[in-house]
């Protein structure tokens, strides 16, 4: 029932198991209001994400030859991976996560050649995701990862002519549990994002992204 309300607002999903692919189509969900994220797969997975056309996004470089056998060598045009700097993330209000303890996510490099290979596997649209912090309560958090992932978009088009579509800010905009915390500002969070998108991706010829 929440996600009929959802699917009414024309909000996404993000599965990573079967069971929420099902739930998924069960409201009518499909295509670009899917995304399907999985770092221990089993093949009919892929093979119902592919079906419902949900965007598959690729935890790390290896699960692209589990994708070819799933699928049978016949790749979707769009695919998705996800990025990891690694390091330790911070922002002037402190530490938010440690992305280097992380087991998921590609580095710069890697993604460079999973964007190589994809291409040369017949995938034509490209998307770039990340998931440094969740539940953050601060407004610097989204415009700073966005200020990465637009850096990191331009470099991959510049090195391998990728045509990428979409970036997926995700994490989850926090929510204040304790009484002196302050909550975020969704608009100041908003005007963040657009102005490191007016700096990064438009004199980059990538404003359509």
């Amino acid at each position: 029932y929440l996600m009929s309300i959802m699917q009414d607002y024309d909000f996404g999903f993000d599965c990573s198991s079967e069971t929420e692919l099902l739930l998924s189509d069960a409201v009518g969900a499909g295509g670009e209001h899917i995304m399907y994220s999985s770092n221990d797969t089993p093949e009919r997975e892929f093979l119902l994400a592919e079906k419902l056309g949900a965007f598959i996004n690729l935890d790390d470089i290896t699960m692209i030859d589990k994708v070819d056998k799933a699928l049978g060598g016949k790749f979707p045009k769009t695919m998705c991976c996800r990025y990891n700097p690694g390091g330790v993330f911070k922002l002037s209000n402190g530490i938010m996560d440690n992305p280097g303890d992380s087991k998921y996510g590609m580095t710069k490099d890697q993604i460079l050649d999973a964007f190589r290979i994809l291409m040369g596997k017949g995938v034509e649209h490209f998307g770039i995701h990340a998931f440094l912090a969740s539940n953050t309560v601060t407004n610097e958090y989204y415009p700073t990862l966005a200020g990465e992932l637009f850096e990191l978009a331009v470099f991959l088009k510049k090195k391998t002519g990728a045509d990428i579509t979409f970036i997926n800010l995700s994490g989850g905009v926090g929510i204040p549990y304790r009484p002196d915390q302050e909550p975020n500002d969704i608009h100041v969070i908003g005007e963040g994002v657009h102005r490191k998108f007016d700096e990064i991706l438009v004199p980059n010829g990538l404003g359509n992204v």
